[in-house]
């Protein structure tokens, strides 16, 4: 009895535990359902500590939670990404309370305080980029790069210093008198090197001789009112020498011939990422206008590397720059209307035209006893002919083809219709090969694009038909093929129609049967006649309009017309003289035969630009848009000073835009200034970096766009911003300015 009250008992608590854990579990998974994860996989746990030995709690619990941590995980990994470091600190902290042995967590915990020291080290590193310190601030970013190879920002900022020290590199020192007075000099034959010991004096400048320099080398100049740097080039040129500037006050001076320079005359290298361009093409230009030698491509980069002097390098831009346009394209719509109509009528009647007699006889005696009975006859029918049929029909094909500048391009519409033909060899062998005939609507056009968008287009049109199939007598098949062709050469507007017409075949053909003689009875006959009247008309229209997709683009007056030294010497300037106005002249001693004289000037040498002080950024263009619409923003710069280089990083919404196209604006191309633009996207991100560099020293001013940015909307937005991370401006002098930057600017996102 106690046994069974024991059992009794046992068995109560069992059901009463099991109870509790289904509850536990429902309540918990029902807390999950309403987007209480953490209250929920609470729960879920005490269920499973109720009932250990259920699978289906173990499994839901472990699944349920395995999915809530990877989606924190997730949560925390991008908001560091985003800079966002206290809200990712939060969300590792919160995986840590549900599994305090996740690895993944603990790790990014970790990756959390390297990227607070490295964020500080990222900003010493900017503070020495502003500060001028290059080698300072590349040692910083080596060690940032050393721990995270991918670090975004250090390597942008990297590659900025990189640039901008290469920049500093290719840049010639340029000659500058200690005195901004212009200069007179009357040298009658007087000895070179004592004219450039007069000029010494004068201006301050430093003179190294080569041993090779003739000591009697002698000149003959007469100036007025002339600058210290073009006396200098005027002395050479006449000397048959050359210079080498070494700093802004000492210039080397060597004989003009082929050893002096291979020795002297630096040299550049310079790559060459042709887009639109031929490799080929561009290295035989190169070698016919600049003749430069040491020239190499690469067919599979489409890059051509070159290496020359400076000023050929320079000349080598332009004419790339010419030639790597992209090629004119064209989107012609064609079409092609066949009108065919058919009139077939047929009345009469058909009597009967052939009697057959066949003899009914098997043996010779039925022969000898033949009559009218054992002879059979045949009659063939006769019918009454009542038919009228009427065909109109329009086919019409309407394709739209796009075409490069001057390519073909072709369009079938039809069938290929197989002609087989039967071989035999000398073996008695026979074997059929098939050939295909096109059949139908061929076109083949060819445009050439001119300015004023005008476009000259070639243009085949070929129409043919099976007009019937013919069998030879081994068997084999052949056709027939009726075709209509027209070629012609227009020159068309861009979006101007033009209507090709006249292709037409007209078919009249009348047959007739009858009794004869009664079939030719005035009204009468038709009682003893069929006839049959066939009328068929085609005609074929053709209808063109080109639409530019890209035009020629002719380029501007200073890319196309530019000076490029003598044939001997590559310069990009002339070698000239700049008028002074001469305000006070004072005469020096003259010495051996040369006189200088020193005065003042009114139109000297242009003043060094203003340190910048403040620099503002602004956005301008649209506001809104439509899904699949591109929008065209411009990042604008004012300065009040001269800057040499912007360096800056914009965030923007990936999932709502994809830049399209970044392009260098006019700010720092301000009087004709040379210029190294880069860009980089990290669309995973949200961010892209853009880096312009000035190459003169004295920077640009004023205000006009630093960038055009292209960007295609991919889903609505009630209000998407894009924001200027950082910014960080090299201006003309040490102290860096105060830089303003432009609020998020939004733009709303429609379907």
């Amino acid at each position: 009895m106690m046994t069974t009250r024991k059992l009794l008992s046992l068995l109560l608590i069992f059901c009463l535990a099991g109870c509790a854990s289904e509850r536990l579990h429902r309540e918990g998974s029902k807390l999950i359902r309403e987007g209480k994860v953490e209250e929920g996989l609470a729960f879920l746990s005490k269920a499973v500590d109720e009932e250990p030995t259920n699978a289906q709690f173990r499994a839901d619990y472990h699944v349920r939670k395995a999915g809530y941590v990877d989606q924190l995980l997730a949560a925390a990994q991008a908001q560091r990404q985003n800079g966002n470091h206290a809200l990712a600190e939060e969300g590792y902290k919160r995986v840590l309370q549900i599994d305090k042995t996740n690895v993944r967590a603990r790790a990014g915990l970790d990756e959390l305080i390297r990227d607070r020291r490295q964020g500080d080290l990222y900003a010493s590193a900017q503070q020495a980029f502003k500060a001028g310190d290059m080698d300072k601030a590349a040692a910083i970013l080596r060690s940032i790069l050393l721990e995270s190879p991918d670090n975004f920002a250090a390597q942008n900022l990297k590659r900025e210093i990189e640039e901008l020290l290469v920049r500093r590199q290719t840049v010639e020192p340029t000659l500058k008198s200690t005195s901004t007075k212009p200069i007179n000099l009357e040298l009658r034959d007087a000895n070179i090197r004592m004219a450039f010991e007069g000029i010494a004096r004068t201006t301050g400048i430093n003179f190294i001789l080569d041993k090779d320099v003739r000591p009697d080398l002698r000149t003959t100049v007469f100036l007025k009112n002339a600058s210290v740097e073009d006396a200098i080039e005027l002395i050479l040129q006449t000397g048959q020498l050359q210079k080498k500037v070494l700093n802004s006050s000492t210039v080397l001076i060597y004989p003009n011939s082929p050893e002096k320079l291979k020795e002297y005359q630096d040299l550049v290298m310079k790559s060459f990422y042709l887009q639109n361009a031929d490799a080929k093409q561009i290295q035989n230009t190169l070698k016919t206008m600049l003749k430069t030698k040491d020239m190499v491509i690469d067919e599979k980069l489409n890059l051509l590397i070159m290496r020359d002097t400076p000023d050929a390098i320079r000349l080598a831009e332009k004419l790339v720059a010419m030639h790597d346009i992209p090629e004119p394209e064209v989107m012609l719509e064609v079409e092609v209307l066949e009108v065919q109509r058919s009139r077939l009528t047929e009345l009469g009647i058909q009597w009967p035209s052939e009697l057959t007699l066949t003899p009914l006889a098997t043996t010779l005696n039925d022969l000898r006893n033949m009559n009218s009975s054992k002879i059979g006859a045949s009659l063939s029918g006769a019918a009454i002919n009542l038919r009228r049929d009427i065909t109109d029909s329009n086919i019409l094909a309407n394709p739209r083809i796009r075409v490069r500048n001057r390519e073909n391009a072709k369009i079938l519409i039809g069938d290929k219709v197989p002609v087989v033909t039967a071989t035999t060899t000398a073996t008695g062998v026979v074997s059929d090969s098939v050939q295909y005939l096109d059949v139908g609507l061929k076109l083949d056009v060819q445009p050439d694009i001119h300015l004023q968008d005008e476009v000259a287009i070639k243009v085949n049109l070929e129409v043919s038909s099976i007009v019937k199939a013919i069998t030879s007598k081994n068997g084999t098949s052949s056709y027939q093929i009726g075709t209509r062709n027209a070629s012609t050469v227009l020159r068309l507007k861009d979006g101007e129609t033009q209507i090709l017409a006249g292709l037409i075949n007209d078919q009249d053909r009348a047959t007739g049967s009858g009794i004869p003689g009664l079939g030719d009875l005035p009204v009468l006959g038709r009682l003893f006649s069929s006839r049959q009247d066939d009328r068929s008309k085609t005609e074929i229209v053709l209808s063109i309009t080109p639409r530019l997709v890209r035009n020629i683009v002719r380029p501007d007056a200073s890319a196309g017309e530019f000076w490029s030294g003598t044939e001997s010497t590559l310069r990009m300037k002339p070698l000239s003289l700049q008028s002074v106005e001469q305000k006070e002249a004072t005469a020096l001693p003259p010495k051996e035969g040369a006189t200088f004289s020193e005065s003042t000037i009114s139109n000297g040498p242009t003043a060094p630009a203003e340190v910048a002080k403040s620099i503002a950024l602004s956005w301008q263009g649209p506001s809104k848009a439509k899904v699949g619409e591109q929008v065209k923003l411009a990042l604008r710069l004012k300065s009040d000073g001269g800057v040499r280089s912007l360096p800056f990083q914009v965030g923007f919404d990936s999932a709502v835009f994809q830049v399209m196209q970044i392009e260098e604006g006019g700010f720092f191309k301000q009087d004709n200034g040379a210029t190294s633009f880069s860009s980089n996207v990290d669309a995973a991100n949200g961010k892209f970096f853009v880096s312009v560099t000035r190459s003169d020293v004295e920077g640009a001013s004023g205000e006009d766009a630093v960038v055009m940015v292209t960007l295609r909307a991919l889903a609505p937005s009630p209000q998407t911003t894009l924001k200027v991370l950082s910014a960080s401006p090299i201006v003309h002098g040490d102290k860096p300015p105060a830089t303003i930057l432009p609020p998020p600017y939004g733009v709303e996102i429609s379907r």
